[in-house]
């Protein structure tokens, strides 16, 4: 399920997710302490008492495995780091720098995050249609709502420059000639429509079979 919200940015919708969650498992349940199982199958209890805690996407990294993906701009100079750190991910090697930090943070901090957490400023390579951060134009603004390990909901500030947009979707063509079959391809419809001018605005998807399993 998704959404699209005109004048709001992805503080709102994590407000918005925080207000959704509260009332409807006090509705459905009567109670925000969930039991569920984990990947392994063991029975784990969840609690999604509001407020969540937030956590920096690249700092998390950083805590887990003691990389800075930020000084690692370059996918040849990740995946060294990655390999110092005996660090195994699967086919990267074709993967784009973005692609690869995704798949690191997969990796090594994803499977520890078992209570309800924002993970919030993506790099903006990880995150194409994101808008930029205003105080590091590095990162994205950004948050993904993790629960059990699984990505239930993935929202950001969409991007309403044009010029922006046209570059980010040049670097993911890049990467896809390049190999990364995960990458972006240009979109000049997209673009033509940004260059008639869209609001500020965040958009908001949420995973329903993850929500229900």
């Amino acid at each position: 399920i998704e959404h699209y919200a005109a004048y709001w940015d992805f503080e709102d919708n994590m407000k918005f997710t925080e207000r959704m969650f509260d009332y409807f498992l006090k509705k459905m349940l009567g109670s925000t302490k969930v039991k569920v199982k984990d990947r392994d199958g063991n029975e784990v209890e969840v609690d999604f008492k509001t407020p969540w805690p937030r956590v920096n996407f690249t700092e998390i990294i950083e805590k887990d495995c003691g990389i800075d993906v930020l000084k690692c701009d370059k996918a040849q100079d990740l995946l060294k780091e990655i390999k110092a750190k005996n660090i195994v991910i699967e086919g990267a090697e074709k993967l784009g720098y973005g692609n690869l930090v995704d798949h690191l943070y997969k990796k090594v901090s994803r499977p520890k995050l078992i209570q309800p957490t924002f993970v919030i400023h993506h790099p903006i390579s990880t995150k194409p249609l994101a808008r930029k951060n205003d105080k590091d134009e590095r990162l994205a603004d950004t948050f993904q709502l993790l629960v059990n390990t699984w990505e239930v909901i993935n929202a950001y500030s969409e991007i309403v420059d044009p010029m922006d947009q046209r570059e980010r979707f040049e670097k993911q063509a890049l990467a896809k000639v390049q190999g990364d079959e995960d990458a972006m391809m240009m979109n000049e419809e997209y673009l033509t429509a940004m260059e008639h001018g869209m609001p500020c605005m965040s958009g908001w998807g949420m995973g329903i079979d993850r929500l229900v399993t």
